[in-house]
């Protein structure tokens, strides 16, 4: 369910939803219920201004309910998103409504797309916000503990098979950046794979007078995604002590859903840490930083959060791994830094000068008018559809 708006494939989904409905296109969304009634209940309505939403009738099960079921075989992040109440919904769709094509949003989705392409005959368009064998393959290097290395090299090597066999069987493949169109390539060369980017909202993300917090260091992000949790747990841990050597009166705000789960980590800061958790509207949050920072170390696809930040005219420093598949240059539309002491140095500098903050955030915003626009997503996908459904049409 692309709701609420607190991470990348979350504002995906809505904003190329949202901008296709505005092109016109009518959409059914399918989708799963979040977890509670409530939330549940406020998704629908504001998504059902673009779509007509169908849920299945009952919620995603848990991680470690899946994580032992997949022991000995499939791929977790596939296997956990396979229920036969799923499969029931859209037999009742598509045999009750005629549909030009099916747009699956991520490989996590992928079998349901194959099996509407083999008992229906419906063209199939898979949107890989990444590629996601590549996030399991790195945490595998780089994850805190042996146990949690050890099973994400096993679904590591599962999620590549599985993802190979979409990448073949889908009428067409949108990757979100060039880098990971280049791997999908490898992997799968007959593939018929384009490369559409992801947006940004830039009337609802843009600067304001608000002032700045002086020495504010700000994440936004869902802990939720161990990606994430990897990149707030090594900031913690080791780059924000440098930043402190250097600026004593430094603050990080850490923003996002189960933000708790650094509680303890950071603690040790006392108040120069303080965690918000999930929150309505970030902008607020954003227009008070002074610094915005992306450490991820694991990952793949493209950072929407990053164009979020370029929209808001903020100063980010990002390590390259959170800069990937994103047009911006080192040290014009952000600081792109690797490394535990060229992090910190960056954030420093940042939080030092006014001056040059405001620069990169003036060219980061420019950026992103210019390159990074929803209504141009949509019309990209558009030319998708229509060319898998004439091919369909002319192999009749």
């Amino acid at each position: 369910m692309p709701f609420p708006l607190t991470d990348g494939g979350a504002i995906g989904i809505y904003n190329i939803t949202k901008s296709l409905a505005e092109l016109g296109h009518e959409i059914t969304l399918v989708t799963y219920p979040l977890g509670s009634a409530a939330e549940t209940e406020e998704a629908v309505r504001d998504i059902s201004r673009f779509a007509k939403v169908r849920l299945v009738t009952r919620q995603l099960p848990p991680r470690s309910k899946v994580l032992a079921r997949t022991l000995l075989r499939g791929a977790y992040p596939i296997e956990r998103r396979m229920m036969p109440e799923m499969f029931e919904l859209l037999r009742s769709i598509v045999e009750n409504r005629k549909f030009d094509v099916v747009h699956v949003d991520h490989s996590h989705m992928g079998k349901y797309g194959l099996w509407l392409k083999s008992e229906y005959g419906l063209p199939i368009v898979l949107r890989e916000h990444n590629f996601e064998a590549l996030i399991y393959e790195r945490f595998s290097n780089i994850g805190p503990n042996a146990a949690q290395r050890t099973v994400a090299r096993i679904h590591g090597k599962r999620l590549r098979q599985e993802e190979t066999r979409f990448l073949k069987e889908f009428d067409a493949v949108a990757a979100i950046t060039n880098e990971d169109a280049l791997l999908m390539r490898e992997v799968a060369p007959e593939a018929r794979i384009s490369v559409i980017p992801a947006g940004v909202d830039t009337e609802f993300f843009k600067p304001n007078d608000r002032a700045e917090e002086p020495d504010s260091i700000l994440w936004v992000g869902s802990l939720a995604w161990d990606p994430n949790l990897d990149a707030v747990r090594y900031f913690l841990s080791t780059i924000f002590p440098l930043v402190l050597k250097r600026r004593h009166e430094a603050r990080f705000d850490i923003v996002g859903t189960d933000s708790e789960r650094v509680t303890k980590l950071a603690a040790q800061f006392g108040d120069k840490v303080r965690i918000h958790g999930w929150v309505r509207d970030v902008r607020d949050y954003l227009s008070r930083s002074a610094v915005l920072v992306v450490p991820l170390r694991i990952g793949g696809g493209m950072r929407i959060k990053l164009l979020d930040f370029f929209s808001a005219g903020k100063a980010v420093v990002t390590t390259s791994v959170g800069a990937e598949g994103n047009l911006a240059k080192d040290s014009i539309h952000a600081l792109i830094r690797d490394g535990d002491q060229g992090f910190a140095d960056g954030v420093a500098e940042l939080l030092s000068d006014p001056s040059s903050r405001h620069s990169m955030g003036t060219a980061a915003r420019a950026l992103v008018m210019k390159e990074y626009s929803w209504k141009k997503i949509a019309q990209d996908f558009t030319e998708i559809y229509e060319s898998v459904i004439s091919e369909k049409l002319n192999a009749v």
